[in-house]
């Protein structure tokens, strides 16, 4: 597995379950996650030498352009993603970001590839860092100097490649061949996207990881509640049920909430698959993560798990 991450928190993310789920994939000449969110699981990927095909899609607006910003402009992010936590920048900033936060801006990142803005791609990194958390908790907030302030540090930009601009080109450098697509999630498991692929095992593979569906309104990104996520989840699992056999798929969910998929051949692990119990106060949410893997995944035959193979990387 990379060190690289997020260079910011969000919750669902699926770090922790990185070598389990690049174990059942392999080495794909195709892999598609179609709720990109941290993107944890492409940054972990095992190094590899020539191309892949790799694509990102998400549909919050915001979250597309911040990635999109730091593939190709790492330094001007990282300059306004820096600077003192204050409770004035912080509230300012994500007022700035919700009055832009339009169907404009979708359409601006779907209708060019390599549309960016830089400046809101730090200033939502520096948002994503103050505004994760309980907000009713005591949190980090102390009066300094008879100020209210935020006790906690950003990423400074450090001397001799140190520090955050340091990390960014090194996302940059990752991120250099990624597809960063915004949009529904449908639109990406076309077989004009999914069937791309370049060397590796030659296989196509899709990680799935919906809002689940009793989420609520955890998902940064949304707002849309329980009623909402339990039917997109809905119809992603739908979806996997009629997916070409040989696609490698994995979806992730709560409890039992995609077992249906376990009379279509596919196995299921339990167990604290995701990052913990993330940022809910509920510390028992790690326990009810699910990975639903297809059959076509390293390690499963006739619906039986192979925990030994699922725990190596691949070469």
């Amino acid at each position: 597995m990379t060190t690289l991450s997020a260079p910011f928190p969000y919750f669902g993310g699926k770090r922790r379950a990185a070598p389990t789920i690049w174990g059942a994939l392999g080495d794909p000449g195709g892999y598609v996650e179609p709720f990109a969110g941290s993107a944890a699981v492409l940054l972990a990927r095992p190094e590899f030498k020539g191309r892949r095909v790799e694509t990102l899609n998400d549909a919050d607006g915001w979250l597309v352009n911040t990635w999109r910003a730091i593939q190709l402009s790492p330094a001007d992010v990282a300059a306004h993603a820096s600077g003192p936590v204050t409770e004035i920048d912080y509230h300012a900033r994500l007022a700035w970001l919700q009055e832009r936060r339009t169907d404009g801006l979708v359409s601006w990142l779907e209708g060019d590839p390599e549309a960016h803005d830089a400046k809101a791609a730090g200033w939502w990194l520096y948002v994503a860092a103050c505004g994760i958390g309980d907000p009713w908790g005591p949190g980090p907030w102390r009066v300094i100097d008879g100020r209210l302030q935020d006790t906690r540090e950003l990423p400074h930009l450090g001397d001799a490649g140190q520090g955050l601009i340091n990390y960014m080109r090194q996302l940059a450098a990752r991120l250099a061949r990624v597809r960063i697509t915004c949009g529904s999630w449908e639109r990406v498991l076309k077989p004009s996207v999914t069937r791309s692929k370049a060397g590796g095992d030659g296989s196509i593979a899709i990680l799935l990881d919906p809002p689940y569906a009793t989420s609520g309104d955890l998902y940064a990104s949304t707002n849309t509640g329980d009623d909402a996520h339990a039917t997109i989840s809905g119809q992603v699992r739908d979806w996997c049920t009629t997916a070409p056999d040989d696609y490698r798929i994995i979806l992730c969910g709560y409890d039992t909430e995609h077992d249906d998929l376990l009379n279509h051949g596919w196995t299921v692990q339990e167990g604290k698959s995701g990052g913990g119990a993330g940022y809910s106060t509920n510390a028992a949410n790690g326990r009810r993560e699910r990975l639903w893997l297809s059959p076509a995944c390293i390690g499963t035959t006739q619906g039986v798990l192979d925990f030994a193979s699922l725990t190596q990387e691949p070469a």
